[in-house]
């Protein structure tokens, strides 16, 4: 007999082996997770299709799993490098033909399959929100060799931007004097303003007493004045027409005493210009409209506007939300995940970017609430745990660490998302149970619910030591699992292999803690690994044929 050895570099993908419930596409799994979660199912969009497939080849072009250029993410291209189409992902998604640049896009890299891409996706807590976004209705995917990309996008802004409604278009205010009025309103008023409110001045010379004259009847009095204002010729006179007319002194100061009703001119002789034109409207016209602007006239929005659309119209953020609301009114109070009954839930997270754990290497799993918008207004979290409810040890899981907007270290997350992270590794097989305490628009709130992490069933070897070992059945297979390190948050990528030719081993990456073993020996002899931080097992195999 010799003995065999070999050498495995167990390539560091986050895959979960023989994950349960596998979905036929992409497509699939998406909605497989929206399912669970309560929300509306995406449809497919062969544009978004388009555009995810651009960046799965660009992707799998220019970059290599775990290594990103500086100042890059996978979401961003390059302008120059081949296959280059666009920058960011709204604007691949224009480029592709789609109508506007509300969109959503998760990356994943260094899977082998769509499951595997779908199950790191979910333990990554903003890829995971993403996923479950409360508007989006419809989804572009594409794989590439080592890429997949979902392009998350919404029907209803497409709607808004192929036939926009009066209602959606953003125009300016308009200042009434301190009042903003909407554009409609004063549009409106431009088109039917009354005689009366024309400004005319008064005529240019005003009577001894200071009263003004209107300038229609003076012109009228100036072309025929009567014969008794005739100046004759000696005494007294008044030139108060632009023509030189002479008029008799006291005929005038009669006139300015107590003037007939069409000779007065009421207005205080200012006023504003409107309109196109622009048009003169006397002042105090112009005063009472706006004093008294009825409330449809008055302009209630925050003047705020986006360009959603690639046609690139100004569309009122009021509008916008009025559909963000009417699609979440249909979706329940609170999005949780893992969600109710949850099973083969992976109990560890690692890597996503950007990173919400700067601080750590690994950790637990990561639990997550969303309270929809359309149904609180606001939320206060008072108590986020989470217990073991099974083992040896039931009890509350710490420590923990809950992000929620005000320390996201992203800045990412809103004030209706809040996210529980286990600063250890949760077991594996194991129950557990988590419990929410908030206060949702002044009212008290509980939330209670239970998952399984993945492993049930399945016999589990725990090497915590450095040389350890296990006695196994052959043909059965194991997780073998080394709890991460302070210097070694990695244990199981690194590998070498010592048994008998005959024997053999196959060794499978669940994550970079643990393997899934599996034992065909034909001797019953040690069969030894050793890891690259040094770390040995041992496995004993049973039931050996020779």
């Amino acid at each position: 007999m010799h003995l065999q050895f070999s050498r495995h570099l167990l390539v560091m993908i986050l895959l979960i082996a023989n994950a349960p419930a596998r979905a036929d596409s992409d497509l699939d799994r998406v909605n497989q997770q929206r399912r669970q979660a309560g929300l509306g199912l995406l449809l497919p969009d062969e544009t978004l299709n388009l555009a995810a497939q651009r960046h799965a080849d660009y992707l799998d072009r220019h970059r290599e799993p775990g290594r990103t250029p500086q100042g890059m993410t996978a979401h961003a291209q390059r302008p120059g490098d081949d296959g280059f189409s666009g920058e960011t992902p709204a604007a691949r998604a224009l480029a592709a033909g789609y109508p506007h640049r509300e969109v959503l896009e998760n990356v994943s890299m260094g899977y082998p399959d769509g499951d595997s891409a779908m199950t790191g996706l979910m333990s990554a807590i903003y890829h995971r929100l993403t996923f479950l976004d409360l508007e989006a209705d419809q989804l572009g995917v594409a794989a590439g060799e080592r890429s997949h990309v979902y392009l998350l996008g919404r029907s209803d802004i497409a709607g808004l931007c192929q036939t926009s409604p009066a209602e959606a278009s953003y125009r300016t205010p308009v200042d009434c004097l301190g009042t903003a009025m909407t554009r409609d309103h004063y549009d409106a008023m431009c088109a039917d303003l009354p005689a009366d409110a024309l400004f005319r001045p008064s005529h240019p010379i005003a009577c001894p007493n200071g009263l003004r004259l209107d300038a229609g009847y003076m012109a009228a009095l100036c072309e025929r004045p009567p014969r008794e204002a005739a100046f004759g010729g000696h005494g007294r006179y008044f030139v108060p027409c632009e023509n030189g007319t002479r008029v008799d002194a006291t005929w005038f100061k009669a006139l300015c005493n107590k003037p007939p009703e069409a000779a007065v001119y009421r207005p205080s002789g200012h006023y504003y210009e409107i309109c196109e034109g622009p048009r003169q409207v006397y002042a105090e016209w112009f005063e009472a409209q706006c004093a008294a602007l009825p409330d449809s006239a008055r302009y209630t929005d925050s003047g705020r506007y986006r360009r959603p659309c690639a046609t690139g119209a100004d569309i009122r953020i009021e509008y916008l939300e009025q559909l963000d609301t009417a699609r979440r009114k249909a979706l329940p109070e609170v999005v949780l995940w893992p969600p109710e009954g949850a099973t083969d839930v992976v109990p560890a997270f690692f890597i996503e970017e950007p990173d919400p754990l700067p601080d750590f290497e690994v950790s637990g799993f990561p639990l997550s609430i969303q309270f929809n918008p359309a149904r609180a207004q606001e939320v206060e979290l008072t108590s986020f745990r989470l217990f073991r409810t099974d083992g040896d040890n039931p009890g509350a899981v710490e420590p923990v660490r809950l992000l929620d907007s005000g320390n996201d270290p992203n800045h990412l997350l809103s004030d209706h998302e809040f996210a529980l992270f286990p600063l250890n590794r949760l077991a594996w097989g194991a129950r557990y149970g988590a419990q929410v305490e908030a206060r949702v628009d002044g009212v008290p709130r509980h939330f209670d619910w239970s998952f399984t992490t993945l492993g049930l069933g399945v016999p589990l070897l725990t090497a915590d030591r450095a040389w350890q070992r296990f006695t196994v059945r052959n043909g059965i297979d194991y997780l073998l699992y080394l709890p991460p390190l302070a210097d070694s948050p990695y244990t199981v990528l690194g590998t070498r292999t010592e048994h008998l030719r005959g024997n053999r081993v196959t060794l499978e990456v669940v994550d970079p803690n643990t393997l899934r073993v599996r034992v065909d020996a034909r001797y019953c002899d040690v069969i030894g690994i050793t890891f690259d931080s040094g770390r040995q097992v041992g496995l004993i195999p049973q039931g050996c044929p020779q």
